[in-house]
């Protein structure tokens, strides 16, 4: 099993031609009632191999994160060499105090209504269905690059237009379309999901920074209210 995920990393690492790392993704949950939000992300930096770790939590009508929710454990040589899970893990029990007051469950990862498998980085609209609620998509993808190298900076925001099972289309925008951040390079939606409820929708961003290692892929996530 070691060997088949290690193997695995490579493939990612020559497929996408990084010199960065690339973190691991985790779904924390939503509160039951759908209105919160938490993720994490893991992985060991490129040459240093130090492990890192962090736990978000976002209020999903505001799309923002929640002040008291945020924990991070940054690259340091005190994490030198060591599994970049189980920082990760210590991490989870030093954030369980406030995300228990947030309500958020593991459990309550809600529903994936889209997945993107295939690496795509010019992906401008996707277009996917949730069959429960008989409610149809599409997202489009702005970005707009300044820069390049380590003098880069992006913004990114999403248009998305949500027709249900009556015809009846609303659009909405999500993001902040004139905020630029330092040091990202591109963005792909890899993932969109749906609470329990049904209201709050969740699109996880694969961003692609630039450090003094090269390109590295990091995590962010946008968030709507239906």
């Amino acid at each position: 099993m070691r060997k088949t995920t290690i193997l695995f990393f490579i493939f990612l690492i020559m497929a996408h031609g990084w010199a960065g790392d690339v973190a691991t993704f985790v779904n924390l949950g939503f509160s039951a009632d759908g209105k919160q939000f938490v993720f994490g992300q893991y992985g060991v930096t490129d040459k240093d191999y130090q492990a890192y770790a962090d736990i978000f939590a976002v209020d999903v009508a505001k799309n923002s994160f929640i002040r008291e929710g945020l924990f991070s454990r940054k690259p340091s040589s005190d994490t030198a060499a060591r599994d970049a899970k189980g920082v990760f893990a210590s991490l989870q029990n030093t954030a369980a105090p406030a995300i228990q007051k947030l309500s958020v469950d593991s459990a309550n990862q809600g529903r994936p209504l889209y997945i993107q498998a295939v690496d795509e980085p010019g992906l401008r609209t996707i277009a996917f269905r949730d069959f429960e609620s008989s409610t149809d998509y599409s997202v489009e993808t702005h970005v707009l690059v300044e820069g390049s190298g380590k003098d880069v900076k992006s913004s990114f925001y999403l248009s998305v237009s949500i027709t249900g099972k009556d015809g009846k289309t609303a659009k909405k925008t999500v993001g902040l379309p004139g905020f630029k951040r330092d040091g990202v390079k591109g963005y792909l939606v890899r993932r969109v999901q749906i609470d329990q409820t049904g209201s709050s929708l969740v699109f996880v961003v694969e961003k692609e920074q630039v450090d003094r290692n090269g390109s590295s892929i990091r995590y962010m996530v946008e968030t709507l209210r239906l």
